[in-house]
């Protein structure tokens, strides 16, 4: 089980996430382009290097547009008092060298997999991407006068995410980063005061958790 929402604004996030997650689309059907120019492990690295932080600030760029757009409308339609525009996140460096460095690993093993390679870079370009509509989010609503904090939301595809989504805690500080992984399609909504909480706390009573997933989580709070 995941926690209690205010549908509205959960859709409303789950909206933006869906949008930020077919810009990423669009961006992994350009390298899958590149993919395709490419014969041997060393021609892959050179490509990769050279293509992915020009990807990852245009279409990191365009996520936060969307973000702040959204933002904004998202406000409005909450019919929030006082007047404040969202700030688009600024793309900067998002670790491309180090994601190539990660992701083509599988390349030079004794077996080469070119199918890891791959979903590893994939997967990583779509982080990357829909981290700056969250930060967009995150720096907005922490700016914003009329909102005390962001939260996440989403469907809590894996049990990472269903257990920070049910915690429903409200971040206001800088130094509080959104936990995310490859694929994660989660989002952050800011909180208004003196509307509906996007997600109201929910402490479980009977989920299938593994010893591993609630390590995992407590690493995380213990962090951010």
């Amino acid at each position: 089980m995941s926690a209690p929402t205010d549908t509205t604004a959960a859709a409303s996030g789950l909206t933006l996430a869906s949008a930020t997650s077919s810009l990423a689309t669009l961006a992994n059907e350009t390298l899958q382009g590149l993919w395709r120019q490419v014969t041997d492990a060393l021609q892959v690295k050179a490509v990769l290097l050279d293509a992915l932080p020009a990807l990852i600030d245009q279409y990191g760029s365009a996520a936060a547009t969307l973000a702040a757009d959204w933002y904004d409308d998202y406000r409005a339609t909450a019919d929030i008092s006082g007047r404040f525009l969202a700030i688009p996140a600024e793309v900067g460096d998002r670790g491309a060298d180090e994601l190539v460095g990660w992701g083509i690993s599988p390349l030079f093993s004794a077996e080469p997999d070119v199918e890891a390679a791959k979903t590893r870079i994939e997967g990583g370009l779509q982080r990357r991407i829909a981290n700056v509509a969250r930060d967009t989010v995150i720096d907005s609503a922490i700016a914003d006068p009329a909102a005390e904090g962001w939260q996440r939301v989403g469907v809590g595809s894996c049990a990472f995410c269903q257990m920070l989504i049910a915690r429903g805690s409200v971040y206001s500080e800088k130094t509080a980063d959104f936990g995310s992984h490859d694929h994660c399609h989660c989002s952050a909504v800011p909180a208004f005061g003196g509307q509906p909480r996007p997600v109201k706390p929910y402490q479980p009573t009977s989920r299938r958790i593994t010893d591993a997933d609630r390590a995992r989580v407590r690493k995380y709070l213990r962090t951010h």
